[in-house]
């Protein structure tokens, strides 16, 4: 929960006022982002240029691998759907082009994910202060 140290400290400070309910707010949306208060405050108002927080970009990356993984078995039942019907030959060459089509298209998607993957890659020291 702690942010990384900065070279020369943090010397500057800003007071912000809130209602008890905008407290309870900040102090639950903190907690479910597993971020102090103040560097939950920090993270949202810097982040803005980047277009999502560091807990976001984790949680967009956790859920691409999950999806590039589900991508990859369904992949796999593709091309073994088609291993058995070139095999056994009961199913038209029509049949056949669309499993292989739809393979690529898989492949296709988990490219992007790969392609994907490294702008939403977190920093050491974004890492150690989240």
């Amino acid at each position: 929960m702690r942010q990384a140290n900065a070279a020369g400290g943090r010397p500057i400070r800003r007071e912000v006022k809130l209602t008890e309910f905008e407290d309870n707010a900040l102090y639950f949306a903190a907690s479910q982002a597993g971020m102090t208060p103040a560097r939950f405050l920090k993270e949202s108002a810097l982040s803005r240029d980047r277009g999502m927080s560091v807990s976001e970009r984790h949680e967009l990356s956790t859920r691409l691998h999950q999806l590039q993984g589900s991508l990859a078995a369904i992949g796999n039942n593709i091309n073994q759907l088609a291993r058995r019907a070139n095999a056994e030959e009961a199913v038209t060459k029509e049949i056949s082009a669309e499993l292989t089509h739809s393979l690529a298209q898989v492949r296709a998607t988990m490219r992007r994910i790969d392609d994907a993957l490294p702008s939403l890659a977190v920093s050491p020291e974004e890492a150690d202060a989240t």
